[in-house]
């Protein structure tokens, strides 16, 4: 990469145009190098001296090859741009575009930036991300807990967690396990990440007046079983899912939350009346994702003693790097979850109690498994670090 890339650097020489045939080279390396490095987003940023490239792989950030000369910043731009189908005349205001790169699928966003333009490329590999529920790291009493919530026919069912902690993925998932000939599922998104085969996947467009509650008042007219709202974001939205799937649909979800029992008392925050909340909550997940240790390289240590405590073991893994893993000593990313079913006591006490501390003891009493003991299991069994966890759960969670 860091020789083919000095050669077309040099190769460009002072025709450095969006359309000359060295950027389209250097573009098209770029794009190819963090494909094969499994980058989840690319940052193009100009700084005062040089373009900085950097790829997000496992949700770190890394440089991975030499700075391009600044001069080549318009022109980078401007190629992308181009095939993103985005306005290249307009420097100056943020846009957004999309570009179908072989199998991939990116999302671009650029942002005006110190007399150039900051790109953000999102890579949604298609072929990648078509995960099943088995693939998603649920452990055993977590996956056999959700497929029970997801098999119901109606009612709602929230996925919580910030952004990119793989929300999307498990809701893609569970739409694919359900989606059969006998079931009609719409889905409203912004964007669409994924393509469902059987599925109408609907784009929120807020320009010509189709915002997700918009859409969703007219999901409600069409028949469908089960409905996928890509974000209840605002009160409206929330109330119109919460009464969808009062009147019998299955209604999907995402919240930002700091954990699963939190959810509930965001709902209600939002204007969603109690009693409609207790009738029509079938669960809620929360997620966050980890670094997974590579199976190729990780070496097994004795635990020194805070590690011992902790995991309740004599041994545990630890990254090593190697050529597949980039020298890191992790390839991939796992799930943590932590999944509050909704039984009879919870919706009692989602109905008349205003304490989330009681409803959380509850849940725990119940079997609620929280992200650290999740985390916990998985460190045990070799999947990822205490280092990890600590790094992901910070304050929210003590381990």
């Amino acid at each position: 990469m860091e020789e083919k890339l000095k050669k077309l650097v040099h190769q460009a020489g002072h025709n450095f145009g969006g359309n000359s045939q060295a950027i389209v080279q250097i573009v098209d390396l770029i794009l190819n190098f963090a494909i094969e490095r499994r980058a989840t987003d690319l940052h193009i940023e100009p700084l005062e001296d040089f373009l900085r490239i950097r790829y997000r792989i496992d949700g770190h950030l890394h440089e991975l090859h030499q700075p391009l000369p600044i001069k080549f910043a318009a022109a980078i731009s401007a190629r992308i741009k181009i095939l993103a189908k985005m306005d290249t005349t307009a420097a100056f205001s943020p846009l957004d575009g999309a570009i179908k790169f072989g199998e991939t699928e990116m999302r671009v966003a650029s942002m005006p930036s110190f007399g150039a333009e900051s790109l953000t490329i999102r890579l949604l590999d298609s072929a990648r991300n078509l995960h099943k529920i088995s693939d998603l790291g649920f452990l055993a009493d977590n996956e056999k807990i959700f497929r029970q919530m997801i098999s119901a026919s109606s009612g709602m069912i929230i996925l919580t967690g910030p952004m990119n902690s793989g929300k999307s993925t498990t809701l893609y998932a569970a739409l694919r396990e359900l989606n059969t000939p006998a079931r009609s599922i719409m889905t409203l998104e912004d964007p669409i990440e994924q393509h469902i085969s059987g599925v109408s996947q609907v784009q929120v467009n807020e320009k010509a007046g189709l915002t997700f509650a918009a859409g969703l008042r007219a999901m409600l007219r069409m028949d469908c079983n089960c409905m996928m709202v890509g974000e209840a974001r605002d009160a409206e939205t929330s109330k119109i899912a919460v009464r969808a799937a009062l009147t019998g649909h299955l209604i999907f979800t995402t919240l930002h939350a700091k954990d699963a029992c939190s959810a509930v008392f965001r709902m209600i925050e939002m204007g969603v009346e109690p009693y409609l909340l207790a009738s029509t909550l079938r669960g809620v997940v929360a997620q966050r994702l980890v670094r997974r240790l590579c199976p190729n390289c990780k070496k097994l240590k004795i635990a020194n003693e805070f590690e011992s405590k902790k995991i309740c073991a004599k041994e545990i893994y630890q990254p090593v790097g190697c050529e597949k893993c980039g020298g890191t000593g992790f390839f991939g990313r796992i799930a943590l979850h932590e999944i509050l079913s909704v039984d009879k006591k919870i919706s009692e006490l989602i109905l008349y109690s205003k304490d989330l501390e009681k409803i959380r003891r509850a849940a725990i009493e119940g079997g609620l498994k929280s992200l650290a003991a999740d985390g916990l299991e998985k460190v045990r069994a070799g999947l990822t670090t205490l280092e990890e966890l600590e790094r992901i759960l910070g304050e929210e969670v003590n381990l």
